[in-house]
Order: structure tokens, then sequence, then C-alpha cells
């Protein structure tokens, strides 16, 4: 059945809204937490808490759970949006103002219809792709580049060269997400990417993180409210809006959240974090910006094309 009018819109207005306001979350949170323990804790507590809340409403049952296969498919996704670009993204906060970081991400919907193309095998990309690719690598190649203030300006470049690979393992988990086996309810399927996900997450924390783990005392009010912030609405109610999206309307429909949530952070790292952005900002963001405003204008690949062939 198609989704009612209504429905398609809160979920929009979830995936712009609360996740826009996930970077300033992340960055709070860290004031207490170390990156890898907080996706950890964050998409463990989330996928628990959804699993619950499902199966006592028997919107789910346990046998939407019981085909390894299906943990196998979601797990992949999970590890990639999770362990890797999220898990980056956190990283790279530590260096460069979360609006930024919100910024490059946008590139991830160009990724992610570059991709979808060539899963459903749909020819070369054509001249819109990839010409949105290049305005969007040349928006951080400025962003990279020397200041025109002189070293005091300069962005931190492994900062920036995180959060870019992160677009790349977020598109490469939605590939998995859309074009594998999954369990016939996207709720189970959210539920064991988080689990899986995070709990990666939380080994990598264990194995290289020890030493930075806080303390039950040492942990901030501030940063724990970040985490129930992001638990809540950035994984419960925004992660599963995306995914929910992702069954229902085209890959380059979900894609244009990279519209709002860079200039969601952006507001709210300024106004909240007072965040400082370089100049050159005001060139890159039209160019990185400009290449999602490209995929308005990409065919979506034929719904009677072969679909691809499951291992």
């Amino acid at each position: 059945m198609r989704p009612s009018r209504a429905a398609v819109v809160a979920a929009f207005a979830a995936l712009y809204v609360f996740w826009g306001s996930t970077y300033l979350g992340s960055k709070l949170a860290m004031a207490s937490f170390p990156p890898y323990l907080l996706g950890g804790v964050r998409f463990i507590a989330a996928g628990l808490a959804m699993a619950g809340i499902l199966l006592a409403t028997r919107t789910l049952r346990s046998s939407d759970f019981a085909n390894p296969r299906w943990w196998r498919n979601c797990g992949a996704a999970g590890v990639l949006f999770f362990a890797v670009a999220n898990g980056l993204v956190s990283v790279s906060i530590q260096r460069i103002p979360s609006g930024l970081a919100a910024l490059v991400v946008a590139l991830t919907s160009v990724w992610i219809v570059a991709f979808d193309r060539a899963v459903t095998r749909a020819g070369a990309p054509g001249w819109t792709i990839v010409t949105g690719l290049a305005c969007g690598v040349a928006g951080v190649a400025i962003l990279g580049g020397p200041s025109w203030s002189g070293p005091a300006g300069e962005l931190d470049a492994a900062g920036l060269l995180l959060v870019t690979v992160s677009t790349v393992a977020w598109a490469a988990g939605t590939m998995v997400a859309k074009h594998t086996e999954r369990p016939p309810s996207v709720w189970a399927a959210s539920v064991m990417q988080m689990l899986v996900g995070g709990a990666v997450m939380l080994a990598l924390s264990a194995a290289f993180e020890r030493d930075a783990w806080p303390a039950p005392g040492d942990v901030t009010a501030g940063a724990a409210w970040s985490v129930v912030y992001l638990v809540v609405f950035g994984s419960l109610v925004g992660f599963s809006s995306y995914m929910w999206l992702l069954q229902h309307v085209s890959a380059a429909a979900v894609a244009t959240y990279a519209y709002v949530n860079p200039m969601v952070a952006l507001a709210l790292g300024a106004l909240v974090a007072g965040e400082t952005l370089p100049a050159r900002t005001g060139i890159a963001a039209p160019l990185i910006l400009g290449a999602v405003a490209l995929l308005q204008f990409v065919r979506p690949p034929s719904r009677d094309e072969p679909p691809v062939e499951e291992e």
C-alpha cells in the first residue's frame, strides 16, 4: 500500500530536523564520551528500545529476527552506517566545526544516486551526476585548501578527509540496505542494523578507547542529556524515518535531506556552540549544495530493469 502524504511529510520532517541537530548533539556528548563509545551506547540502546517497543506492541514477532541471512545483510549495512560512517563523522567533529561536517556530509546524497544507478544497472552516470560529483569534490577541496586569512584560519585536513570518506561509507550502506535480502519489516531491519553496528562500535571502543572511558561521576549532565537526545531523536526517530523512506520513495527524494541538515547544523553550531566558519565556506557551500540540487534532474532507474542477483 502507498503511504499517506501525511506520513511521508512527517518522516521527511523528522529526517531534516532531527538529523540536522545530531551533529551538535554528538559534539556536546563527546565532552564526556569518546566517539566510538558514544556510538556504541547510542545505537545499542536505540536498537534494544525499538525492539522492546515493537515486540511489546506485537508490531514485530521473534520470527522477524530468525533468518541468518537477514542478520548478515542488515549487519553489513549497520557496520557501514554506524561503525564506519557515523564513527568517522564523530571523530571529525572533534577536529572541525560540526556545521562544516554536516555540509560535507551533504555529498552523501550524490554518492547514493550514483551508486543506486550502478547497482540497478541503469547505465553510465549522466552529466548531472558527474557534474554533481565534480562540484561536491571541488567544494570540499576549497574547504581544505589554503586559508585566505593565513595559518590561523586553516581547517584540519584529517578531519575533512574523515568526514568525506564517511559519505562514501554511508552511501554504500544505503545500497546494501536497499538492494539485499532483508526482513519484510523495515523496523526489524533497523533493529538489526543498529544492534550490529553499535556492537562493532563498542568493540572498537574497548580495543582503542578504553583509557578514555569516563567514570560515572565524570559524565556531565549536558553530555548525558545529549546521549538521550541522540538515542531518541537521532536514532529511534531519525534513522527509522530514513529507513522507512527508502522503502517508499526514490533514493533521490530521500537524498534531499542533505539540503536541510547542513543549514540546521550550521545554525545550531553558531548559536549554541559559538562555532565560526572560514570565509571560503561562502564558496564551498553553494558548490556542495548545488551538487545536491542537480540530483533532482536525475531520472530514477526503471522498475522494469532486472534486479541484482542475491548471493
